[in-house]
């Protein structure tokens, strides 16, 4: 049974690389030609064949699992599909495990881990590198363990220390994606009952646990959620999908003549030049170029740029982060001046182009609070929203910290800083926000 797992995974990523590969062929054909018929056929018939293979390894998965309760190393090479780590209520452990800490030492094997399961790229060990060589904190992560050694769960958590905002934890800090990682549910709550005694330990006010979990713990927001668009295989598809109101507002854009170029660090300029500048006019502070500049550099990461200009100028960008088979906008800016151009709507069509060329099956708009303006945009593109759970860990009788804009005290900072010139934020603004998670 694992010769023929293995054997159909092998032909499920061959199936993938040429859906890939179909579909950039799109953009070089006309639509009206015999020929861009032919290629929507061959598209429909490897997509086709790909849902046959994952049909036909879940089903193998599902007979192994049912041979052997005790196999910890399902594997899970099947795409995944929102939300991220969910665990199943049902499914708990009933031997000895115990939980521990872990350091840098040991990331390779919780990579190993992390790769066989159903997890955002956030939760792998090079994000966390990156995290601590551009704000200069450290993570570790709480692991359970069986009595072999195998791991049967972790929670990554990183520690922030200032004398602003204190000391704290946070799983998973800058990123949209974090929590608890287990295939069984008692074992995800014991990771979070243990954090208290870390909490103690170590001295913190609190620990954050962003997760898309539910039912793991008491004191949990549900405010935030992931809005996700099921891409479909073309591009004239999209189209349709999009609707009349849609296509009316990034079109408007077209009378402007805009321009996008997707790239990486030849890019960073003009996308920080944007982002800066829209970062300032929402009173945010700003993160560093080097934050961007070390994501882009990181091999092991799949990150593109896109900036759209209009008359030469960069008026609207994004940062593109691709893990799976879902591509996502971690970061995205405009300027003031090119919202009543439409320069937004239209970059974002250019987006969903560039995802279904590059063979993505979802486009994960971001993170956004439930019924804010942000969560609006993202809905009218069709994106479905995807519950967050966020746990907090404190001390008896304590109320959950607000390190957010939505923080009354923070009003007359947001207005003072909407008034500094954008250069002082660039100087100022990522000594600030390399401590707000």
């Amino acid at each position: 049974m694992a010769d023929d797992l293995s054997a159909l995974h092998e032909q499920l990523k061959i199936a993938k690389n040429l859906k890939g590969e179909t579909s950039r062929q799109f953009k070089n054909i006309q639509k009206t030609s015999p020929e861009y018929q032919v290629l929507l056929q061959d598209m429909q018939k490897v997509s086709a064949h790909i849902k046959d293979i994952e049909t036909h390894i879940k089903s193998l998965e599902k007979d192994s699992q049912a041979t052997s309760e005790t196999t910890l190393e399902t594997n899970y090479s099947t795409p995944p599909k929102p939300p991220f780590s969910s665990i199943d209520e049902t499914k708990l452990w009933s031997a000895v495990f115990s939980c521990k800490l872990i350091d840098e030492d040991q990331m390779p094997r919780w990579d190993r881990f992390i790769q066989q399961r159903h997890v955002s790229g956030y939760h792998q060990s090079p994000w966390f590198a990156l995290i601590k060589k551009s704000f200069g904190h450290n993570t570790r992560i709480l692991v359970a363990e069986d009595e072999q050694g195998n791991i049967l769960g972790g929670l990554p958590l990183t520690f922030f220390s200032s004398k602003l905002f204190g000391t704290f934890a946070i799983s998973i800090p800058y990123v949209n994606y974090g929590g608890i990682v287990s295939d069984y549910f008692d074992v995800a709550q014991k990771l979070i009952e243990l954090t208290q005694d870390i909490r103690a330990t170590e001295k913190l006010s609190h620990i954050e646990i962003r997760t898309m979990q539910a039912g793991l713990a008491k004191n949990s927001l549900d405010k935030k959620v992931s809005m996700v668009l099921e891409l479909p295989i073309t591009n004239d598809t999209l189209e349709k999908n999009l609707g009349a109101k849609v296509r009316a507002q990034y079109k408007k854009a077209e009378s402007y003549s805009p321009t996008a170029k997707f790239g990486k660090s030849e890019l960073l300029d003009d996308f920080y030049k944007v982002f800066a500048c829209n970062m300032r006019d929402l009173g945010t502070p700003v993160y560093s170029k080097s934050w961007f500049a070390n994501i882009l550099a990181e091999e092991k990461i799949r990150s593109t740029l896109i900036v759209v200009y209009m008359e030469n100028k960069p008026v609207s960008t994004g940062f593109l982060v691709g893990s799976h088979n879902i591509l996502e906008i971690p970061w995205a800016s405009t300027l003031q001046s090119a919202n009543t151009k439409n320069a937004n709507m239209w970059m974002y069509r250019q987006i969903l182009s560039y995802a279904i060329n590059e063979g993505y099956e979802y486009f994960d708009f971001g993170r956004s609070t439930l019924g804010a303006g942000t969560y609006k945009f993202k809905k009218q593109w069709g994106a479905t929203a995807y519950a967050h759970h966020w746990y907090y860990v404190l001390p008896e009788g304590e109320l959950k910290p607000e390190l957010n804009p939505d923080n009354p005290k923070y009003k007359v900072v947001i207005f003072l800083w909407k008034l500094m010139p954008v250069w002082l934020t660039k100087i100022i603004g990522p000594k600030i926000i390399k401590h707000i998670p």
